[in-house]
């Protein structure tokens, strides 16, 4: 006879998600006394259209804008999630989102263009993915090999590719009459399938958020349901006592980076193959979405499966930011407070460690005060 043991509430175990709301509140609370400073008599409202993501003004075809902006962000929220829990800081994210974006317009507009059925979409996004990979490879290499720090490696591989990319774009796809690159072939842009019927007729939904949610769902069933994953949370938590396990720490660091420099790539092709029609523009600028992957990753403490709720929270606020100007806010307010948000993502995983000590503290003192009665 099997007896069920019911699991014991225990408020330690989402100490993560406690940590996630207490980071997405002060940040809102945040934002709110700019708006109210900014312009008294139209904050309210204007927050009100921020909180609800600009449904109630935009209606329900924003659900398209939604998942258009959650795309990239949350290919590089995973992609930060799986290189932060095998100790690896990637700092590369927009170096490596660029070169998959402009790996994927190349290979779109001299290669796969005349590929038959999926192949014209599927080849560029593939090359996107190898391209992010690679160009983490040499940053890997050094942190593997040479013990170069990971940080100064990878954002240094950033201003590289950064000044690259315009000599790229000028050579091979550039469109001097409207200043940015050429535009995708139709036959290479990402398919809409059943999209636009759900996000209520928006004709520029596709597919790039389902392959997006369906990468992370991967990676977290690598991360926590095989060997690969282990080993890389062993190296990440305790890199010495790995190597006395004989985990290779070398193989995993390379696996790592280029695991997540690869999701970075494919967040570029997902973006500038859609159906909207994005195009990169000939300016010195690192990609934000390579940055607001680290957010992401924050708010989601470092778990792919949290990865989608975090760049969906994300992308909603910028829904509804985009209505700022509606209520006499100037566009770059919602820079403002999004980088609000953004800071206290940072500080999520903080306030975890806070929480944990607290709790820890609270059952010391329960223990030592259940022993007292009981001696």
């Amino acid at each position: 006879m099997s007896v069920k043991v019911k699991k014991k509430f225990n408020i330690a175990d989402y100490t993560g998600l406690l940590s996630s709301l207490v980071a997405i509140v002060g940040g809102l609370l945040i934002a709110f006394i700019v708006l109210m400073l900014t312009n008294p008599d139209k904050g309210f409202a204007a927050f009100t259209t921020l909180i609800t993501g600009g449904f109630k003004l935009g209606g329900f075809k924003n659900l398209g804008t939604l998942f258009y902006f959650a795309t990239p962000i949350l290919c590089t929220g995973v992609a930060m999630c799986v290189a932060f829990q095998a100790g690896i800081f990637n700092i590369g994210g927009p170096g490596q989102y660029s070169v998959g974006a402009l790996a994927a317009i190349l290979t779109s507009l001299y290669v796969s263009k005349d590929f038959p059925g999926p192949l014209a979409w599927i080849v560029p996004l593939i090359v996107a993915t190898l391209a992010g990979a690679a160009w983490a490879f040499i940053p890997g290499i050094l942190k593997a090999y040479f013990n170069v720090n990971v940080v100064i490696g990878t954002i240094m591989f950033n201003y590289i590719e950064m000044y690259y990319m315009m000599h790229w774009i000028n050579e091979y796809c550039y469109d001097a009459l409207k200043g940015q690159t050429k535009a995708i072939p139709a036959t290479c842009k990402l398919p809409q399938w059943f999209m636009p019927a759900i996000t209520g007729g928006n004709k520029t939904a596709d597919i790039g958020i389902l392959i997006a949610i369906l990468v992370a769902i991967l990676c977290w069933v690598l991360m926590e349901k095989t060997k690969i994953g282990y080993e890389l949370k062993a190296c990440g938590k305790n890199p010495e006592a790995s190597r006395y396990a004989g985990i290779k720490s070398k193989q995993n660091i390379m696996i790592s980076i280029l695991l997540s420099g690869a999701l970075c790539g494919l967040g570029g092709g997902l973006t500038h193959l859609s159906v909207s029609g994005t195009y990169i523009t000939m300016k010195e600028a690192l990609a934000a979405e390579g940055f607001n992957g680290i957010a992401v990753c924050c708010l989601a403490n470092n778990s792919p499966l949290g990865a989608i709720l975090g760049a969906l929270f994300l992308a909603f606020l910028t829904v509804g930011g985009n209505y700022m100007q509606i209520f006499g806010f100037q566009r770059e307010i919602v820079s403002v407070i999004t980088s609000v948000i953004i800071y206290f993502a940072a500080f999520s995983l903080f306030l975890k460690m806070i929480l944990e000590r607290m709790l820890n503290k609270q059952k010391k003192e329960i223990n030592k005060v259940t022993g007292e009665e009981l001696s």
